[in-house]
């Protein structure tokens, strides 16, 4: 960018001094529309907006939901001890008659065909009839626990639905003595939106309050307090309103989104009123007037431009999301960019007209500020006075870190994140004591028919294989309804039928029951069947692993029958958007890498900075990576949302320490590099150290989520920050010395 084009962009960036009643006009029409579009903010955590619904994946579950059913609209109620105690019976009464319940299952209306005097009936479950189809569903794997398994009607399985469904169940079951669970993917996802909605509530006010703390502790003017207060507000509103206006949807990556929101616009804030305050004290003012209205004007044209730097390169790095084919990913990618953009704009109407009206701070305070810069000054002098041990220093520190990182690795648990919440502890309780809750499926095709003797035997292998699997919870396959029925007709205990006529009639002698348990095993004309799977949370590696083995089995004994397997179900999905998620995460941070050099090449004209801009902000990543490796906590979505955050704040703190230093040396054409690089660190590096402080305590509140996730990208990215603050602050100005001198 041409210095006269710079001139010409920072003279526009004082509008909003030199017209005051027109920028509170426009803000009064930002507050307005705000008003207007906040109450349409819808709330989805379905699975489907979380993966392209054009996709392969897509397509096979689509249609293995039409050909039996929906896999999501199951959960339990589980309760420790008896596996047979009345209250399960007095529960599942509660339960069936709540609105919106389908169907429900228990230990007491579970149903066993039965031959009496060769009268063909179906019975309630008896204690001596546990099998495969009753152990780790209605009864505990070791009789230590009974569940309810209740459906829900697909009019009722959405969020507002499900959440007054699951909440009177909650109420029947408090009213009953025992230890209750309740577990399942309705269960799972109701308590991921409880979390991340009462994390809205709580955290972002707490958040802010919290950046008003330090506020105070930065500037040390009530007034100017209030002021930061009232812009970081209303930056982080309008840009929801945007998101919400351009169809975003409240999910699980809503609190992200305004964390970053209120870190882009604290950034802003805190530089800008900095260099208000360093210009009133060149000025002298000790009243409102000229010179507070000059120094406001000076401080956005200066710190405006920088500001803009910053806010482009954040905003690239949110937008390179867009790359991503997870559509959730690339609404939070335009949301977050388009955000921080707003953020800005919003930062630089309200701030400075609001500054050029106020009495200039008090003297404590600009004693607090000018002691500030001089403490920041004598550590640059001190930095760039020693920069070769520094650089050798920072060099060994880098190597290991790159060591540290490569020992992360890449993994999800669905349920990690619940953590120990009453969902969680249910969770674990049912994998301990009722085999699993996550549905997974084996979508088997045929030429033939199922039912064929010899295809039905491989079937009923690939279960029995599938049962003895660690990661398997319970299995179930047409072929144990077979066995089940047969044993009972023919009075061979544990014996498949013989012919596929024989397993028709064992199939259609449990339609003598209340349910029928075929159709959800076996399309009619018996050339599509699957096995129902549920697994527990062991990660992406272990569900990867789990499938690849189930395939191999599966073409080694369907194969010769003219049969094929696809894994499927609600499971399967979430683990293959977690991992895909975690990888594009990965990748868009490469992409965005990319896109901020390019930028920043066109705005310098100089490969020089471009080098020294990324240098310093590759280092906080590599911390973040080598914290992954230290402390064990793999690479999934959350951990890796933070190299997006990091990488934004990273560079806005270069590119403020870069932008003052030029700005310093254009203006002082005969000074040094160590010159420039002084009044960097006094201007600055001030202000950055103040904003990192706001920052790492504004993602530090994030840590008292109960939700993990929010818990490592809150404290991952204080990490971050503070790696980013110390890498700058050591790196920069030596190595612009270096560089310069030469």
């Amino acid at each position: 960018m041409t210095p006269s084009t710079e001139t010409r962009l920072t003279q526009t960036l004082s509008w909003s001094v030199d017209h005051p009643r027109s920028a509170l006009f426009v803000t009064l029409i930002v507050v307005l529309l705000v008003g207007l579009t906040l109450p349409r903010a819808h709330v989805d955590f379905s699975i489907e907006q979380l993966y392209p619904q054009d996709s392969e994946l897509a397509d096979t579950y689509k249609e293995h939901k039409t050909a039996y059913g929906t896999d999501d609209n199951t959960f339990f109620v589980a309760r420790a001890g008896d596996s047979w105690d009345p209250t399960l019976q007095v529960a599942e009464t509660g339960i069936r008659e709540i609105d919106g319940i389908k169907s429900t299952l228990s230990p007491f209306s579970m149903e066993r065909l039965t031959s009496n005097e060769g009268l063909l009936e179906m019975k309630p479950l008896q204690p001596e009839d546990a099998d495969v189809l009753s152990k780790g569903t209605v009864l505990g794997i070791a009789g230590n626990g009974g569940a309810v398994i209740a459906k829900i009607e697909d009019t009722h399985n959405n969020h507002d639905a499900r959440e007054s469904l699951l909440s009177q169940v909650e109420e029947v079951i408090s009213r009953l003595e025992g230890e209750w669970h309740m577990a399942g993917m309705p269960v799972i996802r109701t308590a991921y939106v409880r979390l991340v909605l009462k994390d809205l509530r709580v955290l972002v006010p707490l958040s802010i309050l919290v950046a008003g703390f330090f506020f105070v502790l930065s500037f040390r003017d009530l007034r100017q307090v209030m002021v930061g207060l009232l812009s970081i507000t209303l930056g982080m509103l309008s840009a929801a309103a945007a998101y919400i206006a351009a169809g975003g949807i409240v999910n699980t990556f809503s609190p992200a989104f305004f964390s970053v929101v209120v870190v882009v616009g604290t950034s802003d804030l805190i530089h800008l009123v900095h260099r208000f305050s360093d210009h009133i004290e060149e000025l002298k003012a000790t009243e409102a007037g000229p010179e507070v209205e000059a120094a406001a004007r000076k401080a956005a044209q200066e710190i405006g431009f920088s500001c803009l730097l910053t806010t482009a390169t954040t905003a690239i790095g949110f937008l390179a999301l867009l790359w991503t084919d997870l559509p959730t990913i690339q609404m939070f990618g335009f949301g977050a960019g388009m955000g921080v953009i707003i953020t800005y704009l919003i930062t630089f109407l309200v701030v400075p007209p609001l500054l050029s009206k106020m009495r200039p701070p008090s003297p404590a305070a600009r004693h607090h500020a000018t002691g500030g810069s001089q403490r920041m000054r004598r550590l640059g002098v001190w930095v760039v006075a020693r920069r070769r041990p520094t650089l050798a220093i920072i060099a060994v520190v880098s190597i290991l870190l790159a060591f540290l990182g490569s020992q992360t690795k890449v993994g999800y648990r669905m349920l990690g994140d619940l953590g120990n919440t009453e969902a969680g502890q249910a969770q674990q309780f049912m994998e301990t004591h009722m085999g699993a809750v996550l549905p997974m499926s084996v979508d088997i095709r045929l030429d033939g028919n199922a039912g064929a003797p010899e295809t039905l035997a491989a079937i009923d292998e690939l279960t029995e294989w599938s049962r003895e699997q660690p990661l398997v919870g319970h299995a179930m396959s047409i072929a144990d309804l077979s066995r089940a029925s047969w044993s009972t007709l023919s009075g061979e205990a544990g014996s498949l039928p013989p012919s596929q006529s024989a397993n028709a009639q064992a199939l259609f002698a449990l339609s003598l029951g209340t349910e029928d348990p075929v159709s959800p095993l076996m399309i009619e004309d018996g050339s599509r069947t699957r096995i129902i799977l549920r697994i527990k949370d062991a990660g992406g590696d272990a569900m990867v692993k789990l499938s690849e083995d189930i395939q191999d089995r599966a073409a080694a004994l369907l194969a010769p029958h003219g049969g094929t397997a696809t894994i499927t179900g609600v499971a399967y999905i979430i683990q293959w958007i977690n991992r895909t998620l975690t990888q594009q995460f990965v990748g868009s941070f490469g992409v965005a890498i990319v896109l901020i050099g390019l930028a920043w090449t066109a705005a310098t004209r100089s490969i020089r900075r471009v080098a020294m801009a990324l240098i310093p902000n590759i280092l906080p990543l590599l911390a973040v990576l080598a914290a992954l490796g230290l402390t064990g906590i793999p690479l999934k979505p959350t951990t890796a949302m933070v190299f997006s955050i990091g990488l934004g704040i990273a560079v806005d703190d270069t590119i403020h320490f870069l932008t003052a230093y030029e700005r310093w040396r254009r203006a002082h054409p005969g000074c040094t590099a160590e010159d420039a690089a002084h009044h960097a660190y006094a201007t600055a590096g001030r202000s950055m150290l103040d904003t990192s402080i706001v920052l790492v305590a504004g993602m530090l509140v994030l840590t008292v989520s109960d939700f993990r996730g929010f818990l490592y990208l809150g404290g991952f990215t204080a990490w971050a920050i503070i790696a980013a603050l110390v890498t700058d602050l050591l790196l920069l100005g030596p190595l612009l010395v270096a560089l310069d001198d030469r």
